[in-house]
């Protein structure tokens, strides 16, 4: 990329609102946003201040128009996002005073940013590391308050400072290797094979870690997929739309009304939990019904958890234990619902298929025990991520695969000492680790690594 180009875009969402945002950063900033804008008569402006903000007119210096009232905020490298000077033009935020001024700055010498640009160029210019860079995404789709907080922190640094305490340790360790390599005449005391296992060891267990904890810490950002499953008319639809608190799904006493796979996200305790209503599971012969419980099935080998819901009103039939069959080896939460009317249902059986799990009774229209079942969802979520989120980060697939490949580098070498290969190879291996931790935080990163985490980023991030 050409950091002497001047980047421009709308940093805000399309449509109407109170306040709309044109963001512009490089060396020609000032000297456009100069052009541009107007203050009221009698008031200077300090073109050389930083972060200062001024009211004024945006105007068409062609046809001397004023395009829009706004803020303009100046911003004097290296103190801004992207250690470039960068202009913020709030403007009213209805789409024609956006559009019309962001023709302005293009039209005097700037260029459209690519999706995360203004990011990117705080990553190249040395503000953050790539790792910190890779949060600002997680910030922008944090769905839960624990979420966002976890997202923060990466941005801090969190994830960093580890990967660089870990290559800290990694480096020196490979020094002494390097030591005995390249100067071999020299009265340099080796590592003894203990001591090189031990190291290595060590470096394995805290790769281990990292990796335990940055996956599970990926339930607070994507969230846990509960699929509610069971026979017609047991109420699904009804459980969903009262975790909802609106009306998402048709509520019919029909069987077969739910004939595609209803997805939603729902805050528990802080996880995402993304609530699956599907297709009744019976036997069928109409082609939409077949192809709806094709994707109920396909539904069910995605899920984190099953909610078996159970109508507490009628006694079990071989309708419920062909279900039963077909989920009690998955991680499964039972759910009676219906105690509002006269029971009926043999909870005993119920448990004879599920002498593991819990059994919670509801009424999914009256909302009695509603919030048990939330805690006993999240009481699950935490036994997948059994860490406090303070001091937990998120993998994204890049960072976890460059974290895989520095393990198997360390087993490798590991496995070299057990051997007693060469200091050659085992150096190798190391140093081979060491850059994949590197790539992480993006000491090493290539064009194509960076156009691909850039570009999931929206136009003016």
């Amino acid at each position: 990329m050409i950091l002497e180009d001047t980047i421009t875009a709308i940093a805000t969402p399309v449509g109407e609102s109170g306040i709309g945002i044109v963001r512009m950063s490089g060396e020609r900033a000032f000297p456009i946003a100069r052009k541009l804008f107007r203050a009221p008569k009698g008031r200077k402006i300090n073109w050389a201040s930083s972060f200062k903000t001024h009211y004024g007119r945006i105007f068409d210096p062609r046809t001397k128009k004023i395009v829009d009232e706004v803020l303009l905020t100046l911003m004097r490298a290296p103190k801004s996002y992207t250690r470039e000077d960068i202009v913020e033009i709030n403007c009213h935020g209805g789409p024609l005073p956006l559009r019309e001024t962001l023709q302005l700055t293009l039209r005097l010498g700037a260029r459209l940013a690519q999706p995360g640009e203004f990011t990117k160029r705080a990553f190249l210019n040395g503000r953050i590391d790539l790792a910190q860079a890779e949060s600002v995404l997680d910030i922008v789709q944090a769905k839960t308050e624990k979420s966002l907080e976890m997202a923060l922190g990466q941005l801090g640094g969190k994830l960093s400072k580890k990967i660089d305490l870990l290559k800290r340790k990694m480096v020196n360790f490979l020094s002494y290797l390097e030591a005995e390599i390249d100067f071999p005449d020299e009265n340099i005391q080796p590592l003894s094979r203990k001591n090189k296992e031990s190291r290595l060891k060590e470096f394995l267990t805290k790769l281990d870690s990292l990796l335990e904890v940055g996956m599970t810490g990926k339930i607070y950002r994507e969230g846990l997929k509960a699929v509610i499953v069971g026979k017609p008319n047991v109420g699904k639809s009804s459980l969903l739309n009262t975790l909802l608190q609106r009306e998402r799904a048709i509520v019919s006493w029909s069987p077969g009304t739910t004939r595609d796979t209803i997805e939603e996200m729902i805050n528990i305790k802080g996880f995402p939990l993304w609530i699956i209503d599907t297709a009744g599971l019976r036997e069928v012969e109409d082609m939409v019904e077949k192809e709806a419980l094709r994707r109920t099935h396909s539904r069910l080998q995605e899920a984190n958890i099953i909610l078996l819901m159970v109508d507490g009103s009628l006694p079990l039939n071989g309708e419920d234990a062909s279900i039963f069959k077909k989920i009690e080896a998955k991680k499964t939460l039972v759910v009676i619902n219906k105690i509002d009317l006269p029971q009926r249902v043999d909870k005993e059986k119920i448990s004879s298929f599920f002498p593991e799990q819990k059994i919670i009774e509801i009424s999914a229209t009256k909302e009695i025990n509603l919030e048990k079942l939330k805690e006993e969802i999240a009481d699950f979520a935490l036994k997948e991520a059994t860490f406090s989120s303070s001091n937990s980060f998120i993998l994204n697939i890049r960072q976890q695969e460059a974290l895989e490949k520095a393990k198997q580098n360390v087993k490798r070498a590991l496995e070299g000492t057990k051997q007693e290969l060469s200091e050659e190879l085992l150096a190798f291996e190391v140093r081979e680790g060491i850059n994949r931790l590197g790539e992480i935080t993006g000491e090493i990163v290539t064009e194509d690594i960076l156009e691909r985490i850039f570009s999931q980023f929206c136009i003016g991030k």
